[in-house]
């Protein structure tokens, strides 16, 4: 092959293999010849390659120079195979990269997006390249701050965004703002500036975020909730933590439980909670239940229910809701012991309505006060079974102790007069005598049994005359202080004061080793409190008999409550309060 058929073959390869992307890295346009033509011209040789433009060759003897440039295009085509394979290469990958890429140069016109861009942006590659980054994917309210940015960048080669990892807001093309993470990159290479920015959509980590924060936040108040389920708190007070957990879980304006009538005809608010307190409804308000409201239907059917709109809604109910400013009610039902019995109501003054799954969250907290109402039902069943064993319990003391009075206890006294007759008449019979004495020794014996199984001054003559009797028995000097008023307290508060202070000072005596005792008995407002202490030992037990736990019993069947601090070496203090 001659050194032309080399050049002729060689820049036909050239110009098959160029292409628009790589024309203007050839070496710059000089004169077009025709085509396929060399042409000689003042020692330098002019070689035409179709399509791209000609290559300057210095010459030698004319066959060397055809060489050379022969040689010189070869060089040139293997170099632009390799480009464009390369760039091939680099738009492949890009265009299979899981997140979108986005080149732009320094005056911020979109070079290319790779087809993970077109799909987040909602556009195609040759409706973004060629236009400004800013008026495609950069919300309105941030182009400024991209403006100025790059601006800062090519004049100082520092910016806000450039090699650092932010989050940003974009904007798809139907104007639609969403959160994405940017990484901008500057590949140092000669030329003009060409800027990399690799963006990943945050919507579903966003997403996933709020709905970690959701459940945190559900998980939180019903652990609040159940504790104070746990730990017993007043119906009313749990009432009022319900409905604020419930209510700012939701983010609702008020929050109420609602207890049906049996007939379902109305039912009655008893308790809540609201953001603003003018919103609360007080406990004891009466609502119909009439209509087609949230409320109504969770009567109708027990199931959880919405309303996500009061307007046209029909009946008193609805247009008492309307009248309140409500616009959507979510409302879940209370069972308890099987039976329907009231509904956690949550509603909102605001056109948004709840989140759809706000059914189940209250359902959950519906669940936990039907578990506080079947606690104090349970509470309040065995409060009236114990109260009803201390009533029997009393009862039956006093009828052994009237027995005992009336019965035993009163032919021991004739029994003692006549033996005392006989003494008179026969004073020298020791066996007489000896006799009487034994009988006056059993008497008092009965007597103090009577006393301590209900004493007679109690019943007939109230507490503190009973009281001051055990504290004048007590082998044990005894500072006593009774401030109960006029007015009798209520009989089984009477015994059950009674019998903590003759209880508590026979503690005292058998195991403190004290050398005083104090007792104040008084009455504050609506509850009657008695305190016993002593300078004794300490260190007493409450579980360690059968009495203490006794006395616990009678005071706590009353709704009452018994403590004792006994630290060990600084005596012991008892108190009891009952309600009266």
């Amino acid at each position: 092959m001659t050194a032309a058929e080399l050049l002729r073959s060689v820049t036909g390869a050239l110009a098959a293999s160029a292409s628009d992307a790589f024309e203007e890295d050839l070496p710059g346009v000089l004169v077009r010849g025709d085509e396929g033509v060399l042409r000689w011209d003042g020692g330098t040789l002019r070689v035409p390659i179709p399509g791209t433009g000609a290559l300057l060759i210095e010459t030698g003897p004319p066959d060397e120079a055809l060489r050379a440039a022969a040689e010189s295009v070869a060089s040139q085509v293997a170099l632009f195979a390799s480009l464009r394979e390369m760039e091939a290469r680099r738009r492949a990958m890009l265009d299979v990269a899981f997140d979108s890429v986005v080149t732009m140069d320094a005056s911020g016109v979109v070079l290319s997006a790779n087809r993970a861009a077109q799909r987040l942006f909602g556009y195609s590659a040759s409706e973004m390249v060629g236009h400004r980054v800013a008026e495609l994917i950069i919300p309105p309210s941030l182009r400024e701050a991209h403006r100025s940015g790059l601006e800062r960048y090519l004049r100082t080669g520092r910016g806000p965004v450039v090699g650092r990892r932010v989050e940003l807001t974009a904007m798809r093309s139907d104007g639609s703002e969403f959160p994405v993470e940017v990484v901008v990159t500057r590949p140092q290479m000669p030329g003009a500036p060409v800027f990399y920015g690799y963006l990943r959509d945050l919507t579903a980590r966003y997403v996933a975020e709020a709905t970690l924060h959701r459940l945190a936040d559900e998980q939180a108040a019903l652990r609040r909730v159940a504790t104070a389920v746990a730990a017993e708190y007043d119906p009313a007070r749990l009432f009022g933590l319900v409905g604020e957990e419930v209510g700012r879980l939701l983010d609702a304006r008020t929050a109420h439980m609602f207890r049906f009538d049996p007939d379902g005809l109305a039912g009655t608010i008893i308790g809540g909670w609201a953001l603003s307190p003018e919103h609360v409804l007080p406990p004891g308000t009466r609502m119909p239940l009439d209509g087609d409201t949230a409320v109504t239907r969770v009567w109708r059917t027990g199931r959880a229910a919405r309303m996500d709109s009061y307007a046209g809604a029909e009946g008193e109910l609805a247009a008492t809701m309307r009248g309140y400013g409500v616009r959507a009610v979510v409302a879940a039902p209370i069972f308890l012991g099987g039976a329907l019995w009231g509904a956690v109501v949550v509603s909102t003054m605001d056109p948004e309505p709840f989140p759809e799954d706000a059914e189940q969250r209250i359902s959950y907290f519906a669940e936990l006060a039907a578990q506080a109402l079947a606690n104090a039902q349970a509470r309040e069943e065995l409060a009236a079974s114990r109260a009803r064993i201390v009533a029997a319990g009393d009862a039956e003391r006093r009828r052994l102790e009237r027995n005992l009075h009336d019965g035993a206890q009163q032919r021991l006294v004739s029994l003692a007069l006549m033996l005392r007759l006989a003494a008179r008449r026969h004073p020298d019979d020791a066996d007489l005598l000896r006799a009487g004495d034994e009988l006056t020794s059993a008497l008092a014996e009965l007597r103090e049994l009577a006393r301590g199984i209900h004493p007679a001054v109690l019943t007939e003559r109230g507490l503190e005359p009973a009281v001051r009797a055990v504290a004048d028995r007590a082998p044990l000097p005894v500072e006593l202080s009774v401030s109960i008023g006029a007015e009798r307290l209520p009989g089984p508060v009477e015994a059950a004061a009674y019998y903590v202070v003759s209880e508590a000072l026979a503690n005292v005596a058998k195991y403190a080793g004290a050398s005083v005792v104090r007792i104040s008995v008084d009455r504050v407002d609506t509850t009657a409190r008695i305190i016993v202490s002593d300078d004794g030992a300490g260190g007493a037990d409450p579980a360690g008999g059968s009495g203490l736990r006794g006395l616990a019993d009678r005071v706590e069947a009353l709704n009452g409550r018994l403590t004792i601090d006994s630290p060990l070496g600084a005596g012991t203090t008892l108190r009891a309060e009952i309600p009266t």
